[in-house]
């Protein structure tokens, strides 16, 4: 099955390209299962964005609108095959939307794009820094490997949502220099402000990275390692919208463990926040 909203037949005639990786090989959670996500969020997307009326199927729109994209849904792909999809598809100009599995596939995302000789942003929405250096390979050590390619800014990029740091971690943000923007902030500055803070951050090239542990448990309790305190589903959907309206090379979306879910509902929101964002791109 493909995402609901897949309208291109190859990946020549598109200008958005998604896969699955359904894997959680780089997860040390106690809730496993986040390799049914791919699967899970495609179905999802049929049962709860498509429409029979007047003898005809009907795909909801975005909040912006029609989805204009042309977008091809090439299906699941294993772990090791995602850097060379991942560089082809920065190189070819082309919108990578990877839905996961765990957070470590964004090391692999990253590690391809990083081929292509051009900087890259990156905003790395999570409950948790994933700083840590002294284990890695995994998925809370993503920002660390990410930080030793050459082509990865991190003095444009920066980390929303963080609300439960390691004290490792802690010490490696400060020596990194990394800019963080924590829940508890957003609502002080209103998302809004927030959302000018981080375009002003990035560069050109950006790249999101979305945990869905950064959205509060009330929205999204079927992740990984939840965690109470984060944002909610719309000020999640704002702030895509907002980063997708100024241009990304690419997002992914992980961390959710569909038998933890409640009437699907993480999954549904995982799906229309790739639809918002996909309508909002340039």
């Amino acid at each position: 099955m493909k995402l609901a909203w897949s309208n291109a037949k190859s990946y020549d005639c598109s200008d958005v390209v998604v896969i699955g990786v359904p894997d959680d090989s780089g997860s040390h959670s106690k809730r496993r299962g986040s390799s049914k996500a791919p699967d899970t969020i495609r179905h999802v997307s049929h049962e709860r964005e498509v429409f029979f009326r007047g003898g005809a199927w009907n795909v909801a729109a975005a909040q912006t609108g029609e989805i204009k994209s042309k977008i091809f849904d090439r299906g699941n792909v294993r772990k090791k095959d995602v850097e060379h999809i991942a560089y082809r598809s920065f190189a070819d100009g082309k919108m990578l939307v990877s839905i996961g599995g765990d957070h470590s596939i964004t090391s692999e995302v990253l590690r391809g794009m990083n081929k292509v000789d051009k900087k890259i942003s990156v905003v790395y929405f999570d409950s948790h820094p994933d700083f840590v250096c002294s284990t890695r390979g995994y998925y809370g050590s993503v920002v660390c490997d990410i930080r030793e390619f050459r082509n990865v800014d991190f003095s444009s990029s920066i980390e929303v949502g963080m609300r439960q740091p390691e004290t490792e971690e802690l010490r490696n943000i400060d020596r990194g220099k990394l800019k963080t923007i924590t829940p508890i902030e957003i609502e002080e500055m209103g998302v809004e402000h927030a959302l000018k803070i981080i375009k002003k951050k990035v560069g050109r090239n950006v790249y999101v990275s979305l945990d869905m542990d950064v959205v509060d448990p009330a929205f999204a309790p079927a992740v990984s390692t939840p965690v109470p305190g984060g944002i909610s589903s719309l000020q999640m959907v704002y702030l895509m919208k907002g980063l997708a309206e100024k241009g990304l090379i690419g997002f992914d979306l992980v961390e959710i463990c569909p038998k933890y879910d409640v009437q699907h509902m993480t999954s549904h929101l995982a799906a229309r926040i790739i639809a918002e964002t996909v309508a909002s791109s340039k």
